[in-house]
């Protein structure tokens, strides 16, 4: 090569591309505007780079009105982002060979069941972690009816399916619940200990836990809060999950998810010690099902950062503004946690805050991934405070329209002790209607409600206790249908979309 060549090469070989410089009082002032504008007590953040935790502090309050303030070290459920734990804790079992990923469900749990003749013969442990067994939520049978994990497992596998085996992506929480419970067995513990044992530990997460009387346990951890729909913020309780398990029962602090963050951000190694194969790892970080980013989910993946979705074993597997991203979020009545990670980059953050709903965590990621990125700007605060705007006015417009559908005149068919008696259903067991004096009322699992005559054989549930846990279906609208047999008296009854039929006397 002539010199000249040499010389303009050397001139013009573009400059290495540098990685962002991180404002961190430009994160402050993020996280206080939109613990502002959400209304929320508090949140406390961790940002972790090439391995280094580079960020972490706690802001506002463990609870509204009072001087605690949360810190690096207050205690938060981090909820459904407890899912990449169990995965990852079912990984490790994998790499010992006690199981694999596409192992039939009832090797290892000879009592679980499907509905469905085909899934209940074909379902694997990978069905289970990314969502593909045709079964729906069915919450309310943990969030209302049993407090043992093994009858929700049998009960949700009994209950009616939503779509076809692997034909569809719908996120539900007791698969996890049943591949914690495995794994657990595998161990010869439970899930807990098996999370304890092989994570917790390893990462020094010594402020973590997996059950919600340890999480407590501590002065130092959050309070929960409802944003009602009436714009007050109001101290709740915790919420009793234990029973569920693998499905988000991990309790925990910025400082330790700091720790979770460069494990899952080195390929499965912690301190120079490997804990998990780079390869296992990446199967968890893999996508495993298309996702349809639409209904709740949108809001958490919006057209403007995100062309595609989909999802790993634990984890959402999706773009991020131009950048590949593993993240997942987690909810619970009076909690909101969220974790991005963009591992090419050696990126990740996590943020936990003690209101719900609010979009503090989802505003306070993006708005960190776009600094470390170094991509421009975007007002996620404002974005999202738009997002609960649209929320509260969905909510409002189907409560009118409902109102407004209202048939007007009618009457029911029969007298109110006509409707009074035992209605069963295959997974959701029995459900008592009470006539007392001139109104209805039900009795099931841990809740009452009181039924309200809308039109014909249709009356409105309002959940009135337990009132402790009930202070969240200001959102909510329970419809209950009577319907009558061929010989005038009531047959069944449609509640909580699943149909009972009269118990016979």
């Amino acid at each position: 090569m002539r010199p000249f060549a040499i010389l303009f090469a050397l001139l013009f070989v573009p400059a290495p591309l540098r990685a962002a410089e991180f404002d961190p009082k430009a994160l402050d002032e993020v996280v206080e505007k939109a613990l502002k504008e959400f209304h929320a007590p508090g949140a406390a953040v961790v940002v972790v780079r090439d391995g280094e935790v580079i960020y972490l502090k706690g802001f506002g309050a463990r609870e509204k009105g009072k001087p605690e303030p949360v810190t690096p070290d207050t205690v938060f459920p981090i909820a459904s982002c407890s899912k990449a734990f169990t995965a990852t804790a079912v990984a490790m079992l994998a790499d010992e060979g006690k199981l694999k990923w596409d192992d039939k469900v009832r090797d290892h749990l000879d009592s679980f069941r499907l509905s469905d003749e085909l899934a209940d013969r074909e379902v694997t442990l990978r069905d289970l972690l990314c969502h593909r067994t045709g079964m729906p939520r069915h919450d309310m049978l943990w969030a209302g009816l049993s407090a043992d994990s093994g009858d929700v497992i049998r009960r949700w596998g009994r209950a009616r399916p939503s779509t076809s085996f692997r034909s569809t992506w719908e996120y539900a929480n007791v698969p996890f619940t049943t591949a914690g419970v495995i794994a657990g067995k595998i161990d010869k513990s439970d899930w807990a200990s098996v999370i304890k044992a092989r994570i917790f530990k390893p990462l020094g997460m010594d402020h973590s836990s997996g059950t919600g009387k340890e999480g407590r346990a501590g002065p130092d951890h959050a309070t929960p809060h409802y944003y009602g729909l009436d714009k007050t913020v109001a101290a709740i309780k915790w919420d009793e999950i234990d029973h569920a398990g693998g499905a988000g029962c991990v309790n925990s602090t910025a400082r330790d998810m700091g720790a979770w963050l460069q494990f899952q951000l080195a390929g499965g190694k912690f301190d120079g010690k490997r804990l998990l194969t780079e390869r296992s790892l990446k199967e968890t970080h893999t996508s495993q099902m298309l996702v349809k980013p639409e209904g709740p989910f949108l809001v958490y993946f919006p057209t403007k950062a995100t062309r595609f979705t989909s999802y790993g074993l634990g984890w959402f597997v999706h773009d991020y503004r131009g950048a590949n991203c593993v993240s997942h979020g987690g909810t619970l009545t009076g909690f909101r946690a969220q974790c991005m990670l963009v591992p090419e980059k050696k990126i990740g953050v996590f943020v936990l805050c003690n209101l719900r709903p609010s979009y503090v965590c989802e505003a306070v990621c993006k708005t960190a991934l776009d600094g470390l990125l170094d991509l421009p700007a975007e007002d996620w605060v404002g974005f999202y405070k738009s997002q609960l705007s649209v929320l509260d006015f969905t909510v409002a417009a189907g409560q009118k329209k409902r109102e407004t559908s209202r048939k007007t005149g009618t009457k029911p068919s029969l007298a109110l002790s006509g409707y009074a008696g035992g209605y069963e259903e295959s997974a959701y067991g029995r459900a008592e209607v009470a006539a007392e004096g001139e109104s209805l009322s039900i009795r099931w699992g841990n809740f009452t409600f009181r039924l309200e005559h809308y039109h014909y054989d249709t009356f409105t549930a309002t959940a009135v206790e337990p009132k402790d846990e009930v202070v969240s279906f200001d959102r909510s609208t329970f419809d209950v249908q009577f319907r009558l047999g061929t010989n005038g008296e009531v047959e069944s009854m449609k509640f909580l979309d699943q149909e009972f039929r009269r118990a016979k006397k």
